[in-house]
């Protein structure tokens, strides 16, 4: 099981993809909840599916969109999480990352040049 500073670090990271071309969208939102509800749950081994909303509420997603702090800002958050905790992140976390932000940047008319910018910076961080 991730720790829960690993769902507010998660959190910045899917904030910064959605936050990337300026404006969150209520289709990336929805994505967003969707991941938590699907995906977190499996991370979380110990929680029941209902408790989703607290995964999204405690992911920092929802404070941060709350704070309006630039794209940048909460990809460097979640990379400095990174680098701080690689021991959390085998291939298969990287991967949830990874395809989660795709995810979230496709819910919306598509990935546009900001979103592939930070899907690319993600990468990079992981390769490193």
């Amino acid at each position: 099981m991730l720790p829960h500073s690993f769902y507010l670090a998660f959190g910045n990271l899917l904030y910064a993809i959605a936050k990337s071309d300026l404006e969150i969208q209520d289709e990336e939102i929805a994505v967003f909840q969707q991941i938590s509800k699907d995906e977190l749950i499996k991370l979380a081994h110990n929680l029941e599916a209902d408790d989703y909303d607290k995964i999204l509420t405690d992911s920092g997603f929802l404070s941060s969109y709350d704070a309006e702090f630039p794209a940048e800002i909460a990809l460097e958050k979640f990379i400095f999480y990174y680098e701080n905790h690689k021991y959390l992140f085998n291939n298969w976390v990287k991967q949830f990352c990874i395809n989660s932000v795709v995810k979230v940047a496709e819910a919306f008319e598509g990935i546009v040049t900001e979103e592939k910018q930070l899907i690319n910076k993600l990468k990079e961080a992981f390769d490193h």
